[in-house]
């Protein structure tokens, strides 16, 4: 270095001159540095003292992270591996084909199939005492005994000339079938399926009205019953016959003189207290004549049915009748005669 000069005191001419202490360049600069002029700054060795904090200030600070994602230019030994890996980390995620592909699928819009009133789910099965009466369809007990009741069947199970049609001398309607079905029907056959299924939801009523009251119907109770509601449906169904029951077995009558009480009086307005059966004269001996009827002709339909379980199927002639203008009443049974006078 220039002005540089090293004096060794006292140092004999053979020996091997010492090293000398450090001293800071700095300094031994400045001493031999001509006056108003600033020496140069040498390198600092890597023993150095670090630099003031004015000089730190003097450079510029290491630039901030950008926003924006590194890219493989910016990477200072890019690697074209290592750059892909450090985007992918870096950018922002993109959906791929996988999750694309796990994505839920649109579900189209279709419309609602409209249902069907005629393939609506079949009933529940009858409890065994009303399936029991109802088995059999057409030629079920039930129809039979009801029938007998109604003269258009006998009490073994043939069918009169009333079965295929019959003026109502009460309102004046159309019968058809069995049960005198007067709510219009193709056929004497259809008629009856067409009541058999109105009875048979009319039975289950009697039966759950029957177990509300704590009574345990027998098999003639619970026929009488099934041929009044086809009689009258009010009288059956509305405070009528199964009170009527319960008072008659509470006043000690039994069997077919309690069911012959409670039938009778089961035609009266449970509201007003009066007779409503216009059409056997609102007559308490008329009503009681008529119900002891149709009892009896239900009681021989039973005893035909248990001494011959296969009921006869027998039809008797049968004309195809078109409902007339007018029809003679002594075309029918007497027993039709006296009931359908009843208006309900």
């Amino acid at each position: 270095m220039d002005h540089v000069c090293w004096w060794v005191v006292g140092v004999p001419a053979i020996a091997i001159a010492a090293t000398p202490a450090p001293v800071h360049a700095t300094a031994i600069l400045l001493d031999f540095a001509p006056p108003g002029s600033v020496p140069p700054v040498p390198d600092a060795p890597s023993h150095s003292a670090p630099p003031a904090r004015d000089a730190i200030a003097k450079f510029d600070p290491p630039p901030l992270p950008s926003e924006q994602p590194l890219t493989a230019s910016d990477h200072p030994n890019p690697d074209p591996t290592k750059a892909n890996l450090t985007e992918a980390a870096i950018a922002p995620a993109q959906p791929s084909e996988q999750s694309a592909t796990n994505a839920p699928l649109p579900v189209p819009d279709a419309p609602v199939p409209a249902v069907d009133p005629a393939a609506s789910l079949p009933p529940p099965p009858l409890p065994a005492a009303i399936a029991a009466l109802f088995s059999g369809g057409e030629d079920s007990l039930v129809a039979r005994a009801i029938g007998s009741a109604e003269g258009t069947r006998t009490p073994d199970g043939q069918r009169t000339l009333a079965y295929y049609g019959h003026r109502d001398p009460g309102n004046q309607a159309w019968n058809l079938g069995s049960f005198s079905y007067q709510h219009g029907a193709e056929s004497p056959a259809a008629a009856d399926v067409q009541q058999l299924q109105r009875l048979q939801a009319q039975a289950l009523r009697l039966q759950d009205l029957a177990t509300q009251q704590g009574l345990v119907l027998t098999h003639e109770e619970l026929l009488n019953g099934i041929d009044l509601a086809n009689q009258a449906p009010l009288a059956a169904l509305d405070r009528g016959y199964l009170n009527w029951l319960a008072q008659a077995r509470t006043m000690g009558l039994q069997d077919d003189e309690a069911i012959l009480w409670a039938r009778t009086r089961s035609f009266l307005d449970p509201d007003s207290g009066q007779w409503n059966a216009p059409g056997l004269g609102n007559s308490v001996q008329a009503i009681s004549r008529d119900q002891a009827r149709r009892q009896a002709a239900i009681a021989q339909a039973i005893a035909d049915d248990r001494l011959s379980p296969d009921a006869p199927t027998a039809i008797a002639t049968s004309p195809t009748i078109s409902p007339p203008e007018t029809t003679p009443e002594t075309q029918y049974p007497e027993a039709i005669d006296t009931v359908i006078l009843l208006g309900f």
